[in-house]
């Protein structure tokens, strides 16, 4: 049931895919308040990556921390333990400098447990706070399947949508923006929304006009990126249609790739926003798991493989520093095997991680020229390997 205004003494709005999705609680936040939601105090919470070391405040609650304005994000790879922009932090300090809609808090939520230990989390937080709003801006949640190959993160999204249906935690989804960070096209996200129990109203200018301001004070100088930016971008466009020119990136160290398509955008869908039911929500990602490796068997194995958070990622499992050396498929083979082999060769001269897992058909198409070099085995449908 979508609950469209009402009173609650606490809610915790939940950016549910990493990136600027935290910073688009307070669009969320703006648009409920318009609605008529009405609450004592409010907080924004964000996922924080499982790939990288983040420096929190810990709490009672399993998998929840808290995001200080000091709080710091680090590369875990062995030999580039550096650190990096972390947006959550600039959202932090702007929730204890401004008056945001009653924010009073900014949390960060594990992924490290899969969606069993976000299931944990919501339950404990329901305990807390009143009604959670899950925030997404893009449309990956609603990711489909094959169709929708060129979909950026799918990962983060559908692993807080399984933890959060499987909480039985009361709360709903708020989506905007369909298209802006290069995820589903317009026809693609309103066949998607259709499945689902939803109400669709319309975003206010002045509303928009306030996300902005905080938005090039706040987040602008730290990190810029195209997804709030371009949300507001198709809102006040006077074209109903939009063409950008997007771009899917890997890395590795200093080194990146880039592979760019077209996204189009609807500027009508851009200015309404979305209140779904998490529960009526399809997708096919949205699997139930107890770590990252376990989801990435589970969808991008065991389904089919599609640009995703985790490719070319480290992440530490039961003490081991792994690497998802598995480039994308949105980039031609040429760039696949170059990145392979800047990984492999990086790994042999550094050891930046422990060991490196990779798609059989890419590892089989190597072996007869690094095989010897490598201890392999083979399990859940991936290559284990590691320098001898």
């Amino acid at each position: 049931m979508i609950v469209e205004k009402g009173e609650f003494n606490r809610v915790l709005f939940v950016g549910i895919g990493g990136g600027n999705d935290i910073f688009s609680c307070v669009l969320a936040a703006a648009s409920l308040k318009r609605l008529g939601w009405e609450w004592n105090e409010c907080a924004f919470a964000g996922v924080v990556s499982p790939f990288h070391r983040i420096t929190m405040r810990s709490t009672p609650m399993p998998g929840v921390s808290i995001i200080t304005p000091e709080s710091e994000r680090f590369l875990i790879r062995h030999d580039m333990p550096r650190k990096i922009p972390f947006i959550s932090a600039s959202v932090s300090q702007m929730v204890k400098d401004e008056d945001v809609y009653g924010a009073v808090q900014t949390y960060g939520l594990s992924l490290k447990r899969g969606s069993v230990g976000l299931a944990e989390s919501f339950r404990a937080l329901a305990k807390v706070w009143d009604r959670i709003v899950l925030v997404d801006i893009g449309g990956d949640v609603f990711y489909r399947g094959p169709e929708d190959m060129h979909v950026l993160s799918p990962m983060f999204d559908s692993m807080v949508l399984r933890g959060f249906v499987d909480s039985g935690a009361p709360g709903l989804l708020f989506e905007a923006g369909p298209g802006t960070d290069g995820e589903l096209e317009p026809d693609a996200f309103m066949e998607a929304v259709s499945s689902t129990d939803h109400t669709i109203r319309l975003l206010h200018a002045d509303d928009v006009d306030a996300v902005e301001a905080l938005y090039k004070q706040w987040i602008e100088p730290v990190r810029p990126g195209r997804t709030v930016s371009m949300t507001i971008k198709a809102f006040r466009s006077s074209e109903r249609e939009l063409v950008e020119r997007y771009r899917a990136r890997a890395k590795l160290g200093v080194e990146r790739w880039y592979e760019y398509f077209n996204q189009h955008l609807d500027a009508d869908l851009n200015r309404r926003f979305y209140l779904v039911d998490p529960a009526t929500i399809r997708n096919p990602f949205a699997v139930r798991c107890a770590n990252p490796l376990e989801w990435f068997i589970r969808t991008q194995v065991r389904q089919h493989a599609t640009n995703c958070e985790a490719h070319l990622q480290y992440f530490r499992h039961n003490g081991v520093l792994y690497q998802f050396l598995t480039p994308s498929p949105f980039f031609p083979e040429e760039k696949r095997k170059e990145m392979i082999d800047t990984a492999l060769g990086q790994q042999l001269s550094c050891r930046m991680c422990d060991c490196q897992l990779m798609f059989p058909d890419d590892w089989d198409a190597l072996q007869m020229v690094t095989g010897p070099l490598f201890c392999v085995s083979r399990q859940d449908g991936l290559v284990a390997i590691s320098p001898k």
